[in-house]
């Protein structure tokens, strides 16, 4: 009598693969934004931009959820990262009007992708690292690449906002290219929202401010976001005060 031995075929379950069906979705947003670039289509193209950072918010969110973290999925998110957070925007400022200066505009996007990378990479090695001291922890080291993309979009979400034909400047577009890749990759602190406390008497008044953003999201869309971004840029150099402050009282 023979038998039969059947192989189990090893299932796996929904939640362990949905965070990197969550990052390729990020990946096809910022692909999806760099061709709508290229036919003039720039709102559709930043707000693709700003889906992919919804997407990344989640990824990792989702994987702690379902304890499906892994190397893998670290390494695709920062290659997700650096297609729409690096590389679309570059191609996105570069189609808007920094192309109008050829080879300069073009010298910009590319450092600017480039920086985006050299960003994710020190990251990636730096996660772990237990040499950091304390308080390091409250903030990040240099702009994180969402981040970076939406400050690198400011002249064209003032352009949507206002129609204002002097945001279409070239040298407007490769100056925010170059700074904003200088400040991805530099060891400036900036603001993590993760670490942000609040008193009790705080909760009111932020969950109020946040009611009249989501309105002015609603209402005046492109203004809302380009205030946003400025806001976020002023909070580099408080950041950096709030971060001398907490160094001073650590070695005290």
């Amino acid at each position: 009598m023979v038998k039969k031995v059947v192989e189990e075929k090893k299932l796996f379950p929904l939640g362990k693969i949905l965070p990197a069906m969550i990052t390729l979705a990020s990946i096809v947003a910022g692909l999806t934004a760099i061709l709508l670039a290229s036919r003039g289509a720039f709102e559709k193209a930043v707000i693709a931009v700003m889906l992919a950072a919804v997407f990344d918010g989640f990824d990792g969110r989702v994987a702690r959820m379902f304890k499906a973290s892994s190397q893998f999925g670290v390494e695709l998110d920062s290659l997700a990262d650096s297609i729409s957070f690096g590389v679309a925007p570059a191609f996105i400022l570069f189609f808007f009007s920094a192309n109008e200066i050829k080879s300069i505009g073009w010298m910009a996007a590319v450092i600017y992708a480039i920086c985006c990378v050299l960003r994710l990479a020190r990251f990636n090695t730096m996660t772990g690292d237990e040499k950091v001291p304390a308080y390091w922890s409250s903030f990040f080291t240099g702009i994180p690449a969402p981040g970076g993309a939406l400050l690198s979009l400011i002249p064209l979400s003032l352009f949507l906002a206002t129609g204002e034909e002097i945001f279409k400047t070239p040298l407007i577009a490769i100056l925010f290219l170059l700074i904003v890749g200088f400040l991805m990759i530099s060891r400036i602190p900036t603001l993590s929202l993760k670490k942000i406390k609040l008193t009790r008497g705080e909760i009111a008044p932020v969950m109020i401010l946040f009611i009249i953003a989501l309105v002015l999201l609603y209402f005046h869309f492109w203004y809302a976001i380009s205030v946003i971004s400025i806001l976020y840029l002023f909070t580099v150099p408080l950041t950096v005060i709030k971060f001398v402050k907490a160094r001073k009282d650590y070695s005290v």
